[in-house]
């Protein structure tokens, strides 16, 4: 069984199949959007309604060098600080 491992737009790596971005909508049209996170911004195909400006979690397959959004889970009202210190936590244990 594969796992979503988490990712920043930086570190995705070419073996990852499957992987989460974090980051905020800054373009959205039919069939794609573009994330942006602080280590870089990154094209996802998408059959999801998005909206520019959303703070998503994008669940994303890897084909080749496309990424293709499994699904997206709306991440509005997230505590910044509080989620960057669980990152940094998990992090340390991967």
């Amino acid at each position: 069984m594969e796992f979503y491992k988490p990712r920043k737009v930086a570190s995705i790596e070419n073996d990852d199949k499957k992987l989460t971005l974090l980051g905020k909508v800054v373009d959205a049209s039919d069939g794609y959007f573009v994330l942006s996170d602080e280590t870089g911004k990154i094209k996802i195909n998408t059959n999801f309604k998005v909206e520019k400006g959303s703070l998503v979690r994008v669940f994303c397959s890897k084909f080749d060098e496309e990424l293709i959004a499994d699904f997206i889970q709306n991440m509005e009202g997230l505590d910044w600080g509080l989620w960057k210190k669980a990152e940094s936590l998990y992090l340390r244990l991967i």
